[in-house]
């Protein structure tokens, strides 16, 4: 008996169409609930396609600050819903090798981006930029790592075109839905809500209808990961994690097992948080 694909997506919320400001994406902020309307949107039109390309289970993973930001009553009913933390990864609680693909919703550009909309990297107000082996890399392609472990490709991700652009150089074959254009960091021209959820609908469903051509990240074991802090003291914290080294005043590093990694990863930038 056919069953069908099961696809996981992980789903942000800066790269969604329409937002440009810290005023729609932070809790208790005047345009939040706004906010979290257009991204709960655009995580449905995802849904959809994947569920048109032939997706039998789809699970979505609240990757946004506290992970409580997709309106559970507006979601899709035939998607399952990772909410909150604390966890074992940022934004990719739950994978594991039995999904078939992965996609990124909302995904903006890596700390550091000209035109790139909130640009950031996991914690705005903390890290300067983060390297995995060496190699600096945005969310969507830190997520494409932790899928790669599990052997899942990322098939479409959505944001705005730089972000795009970026993850692409990663991940050739991925389906890029562009949403938005930055003239700067809180300023873009971006489609209309309608119009980007139907163009994320028809990358998702190319995505998953073109699996066959995409493959996964390939992922060394041990990885070390390198973290520039924008202060010293946010590296004294990180420091006291056992098997984390001081590279320099503001940076640090931790070498291990993917798994082990990864959850260091959320315990440093979400758990240790130095103010």
């Amino acid at each position: 008996m056919y069953v069908g694909y099961r696809i996981f997506i992980s789903a942000d919320m800066e790269g969604t169409a329409g937002i440009v400001s810290s005023l729609q994406v932070t809790k208790g902020q005047n345009d939040y609930e706004r906010g979290r309307l257009l991204m709960t949107r655009e995580v449905n039109a995802a849904v959809e396609g994947a569920l048109q390309a032939g997706a039998s289970e789809v699970v979505v993973c609240d990757g946004h600050a506290n992970m409580q930001n997709i309106l559970p009553e507006e979601l899709h009913p035939e998607a399952k819903l990772v909410r909150g933390c604390i966890r074992n990864s940022l934004q990719m609680e739950g994978i594991d090798d039995s999904f078939d693909a992965v996609m990124i919703t909302g995904a903006h550009a890596g700390a550091g981006t000209q035109w790139g909309v909130l640009d950031h990297t996991w914690v705005g107000s903390m890290v300067y930029n983060l390297r995995i082996d060496g190699q600096t890399l945005n969310e969507a392609c830190l997520n494409a790592v932790v899928a790669g472990y599990y052997g899942v490709p990322v098939v479409m991700v959505s944001g705005d075109k730089v972000t795009i652009e970026q993850t692409q150089a990663l991940l050739p074959h991925v389906e890029g839905a562009v949403v938005k254009e930055g003239y700067s960091r809180h300023s873009a021209l971006s489609l209309h809500p309608d119009k980007a959820c139907a163009l994320i609908r028809e990358k998702a469903r190319l995505g998953v209808q073109n699996l066959g051509k995409m493959e996964p990240v390939q992922v060394n074991n041990p990885l070390t990961m390198e973290i520039d802090f924008f202060k010293t003291d946010m590296a004294d914290a990180a420091e006291l994690v056992p098997g984390v080294k001081r590279l320099s005043a503001r940076t640090i590093s931790f070498t291990s097992d993917p798994e082990t990694l990864f959850r260091v990863q959320e315990l440093i930038l979400f758990r240790l948080r130095y103010e």
